[in-house]
C-alpha cells in the first residue's frame, strides 16, 4: 500500500515548528533587551532632559514592529504549522480503520479538516442494512501528491479521523457508473458493475 505519512514527515513538521518557536523567542528576547536598554538610558537622564523623547520614540517604534511581526509570523505561519503538527500526531497515534470501496470522484472545493486544507474523495459503498449504494466521503491532504484514482476503481484505503493515511488500487475500472441528466446536473445513480452483489460482498470481506 502507498503510505501517505511516515516518520520523516512527522519529524520535518516538528523541526519546522521548533525552528519557528526559536525565531519567535529570539526576536522576543531581543525586543525585551532593547526596551530595557532604553529604559536604563531613560532613567539615567537628567530631569526634563530634551533627550527623553528619543528612548520613548524608539520603544514605541520597536513595539509597533514587534506587534506587526507577531501577527503574520505567529498568528498565521506558526498557527498553520502547529495545527498540521497536531494533525500528524493524531494520525500517528489514533485508531485506524481499513475500508474497500469504489471510487466515484474528487471534489475540489475550499475544505478544511482539523484546520488543514484537504480535498474530498468520494467513494460509493454498498449498505447491507438499507440494501442500497451510499456515498462515503474521506479527505486527502492537499500537501501530498494527489492519488491516481479514476472513476470505478476498487480502492483499499486506511483512514484515521477520516484522513486517508494509506491506499492501494485493488482493481482499475472495476465497475462502471450510469448517470441520468436532471436539470442540467449529473446525479450518480446505482452503479451497474461487471461484478455481482455476491462478488462485491466477497471482496469487502
Amino acid at each position: 500500500m502507498v503510505t501517505i505519512y511516515n516518520d520523516e514527515n512527522f519529524q520535518a513538521v516538528y523541526n519546522q515548528k521548533k525552528k519557528i518557536l526559536g525565531v519567535f523567542w529570539g526576536v522576543t528576547i531581543f525586543y525585551i533587551a532593547f526596551c530595557l536598554a532604553w529604559l536604563v538610558y531613560y532613567t539615567c537622564l537628567p530631569y526634563n532632559d530634551s533627550m527623553q523623547v528619543l528612548p520613548k520614540a524608539c520603544v514605541f517604534v520597536a513595539s509597533g514592529l514587534y506587534v506587526i511581526f507577531l501577527f503574520p509570523f505567529m498568528g498565521i505561519k506558526y498557527g498553520r504549522v502547529r495545527r498540521y503538527y497536531k494533525m500528524m500526531y493524531y494520525l500517528s497515534e489514533g485508531i485506524k480503520n481499513e475500508e474497500i470501496n469504489y471510487f466515484l470522484c474528487f471534489e475540489k472545493k475550499d475544505l478544511q479538516k482539523d484546520f488543514v486544507d484537504v480535498m474530498s474523495c468520494v467513494f460509493t459503498t454498498w449498505n447491507k442494512k438499507k440494501n442500497e449504494w451510499m456515498e462515503r466521503e474521506v479527505y486527502f491532504d492537499l500537501e501530498k501528491q494527489k492519488p491516481e484514482f479514476e472513476q470505478g476503481d476498487l480502492v483499499k484505503y486506511v483512514v484515521q479521523s477520516n484522513f486517508i493515511v494509506q491506499y492501494e488500487i485493488v482493481k482499475k475500472h472495476a465497475i462502471e457508473f450510469e448517470y441520468e441528466d436532471e436539470a442540467e446536473e449529473e446525479t450518480a445513480e446505482e452503479p451497474q458493475g461487471q461484478e455481482t452483489e455476491q462478488e462485491q460482498e466477497n471482496e469487502n470481506e
